[in-house]
């Protein structure tokens, strides 16, 4: 259910684009849905294991109202940090609510 006085937090979703110049093909984020408000519930910290390095990762999940067009391959920028996008889910199918589930490494 959407509180709307939870979603407070400004953020970002950008999709990357391929621009072309004099010097060959680059890849740049732009803006997708820019100052949108959402929700941050409670990030969970976990540990991944990658080729025998281990790393921290961090979760967190952004609940927003329904848009269509996000996709894994984005990222949402809030407060100046980049979360890479891992998984986007419309709550019960019913086009009112997104939950976004996001990841970024911890420093």
């Amino acid at each position: 259910m959407i509180h709307a006085g939870a979603m407070r937090h400004k953020i970002t979703i950008q999709s990357q684009a391929d621009s072309t110049n004099a010097f060959g093909t680059t890849r740049t984020w732009s803006d997708y849905r820019a100052n949108t408000y959402a929700e941050i519930l409670s990030p969970s910290a976990g540990r991944d294991v990658l080729g025998g390095a281990e790393g921290n990762k961090e979760t967190i999940r952004f609940r927003l109202r329904y848009t269509t067009g996000i996709e894994p391959d984005m990222r949402v920028v809030h407060g100046g940090q980049n979360y890479r996008i891992t998984h986007v889910e419309n709550v019960r199918g019913m086009n009112v609510e997104l939950l976004i589930t996001t990841e970024t490494a911890r420093t």
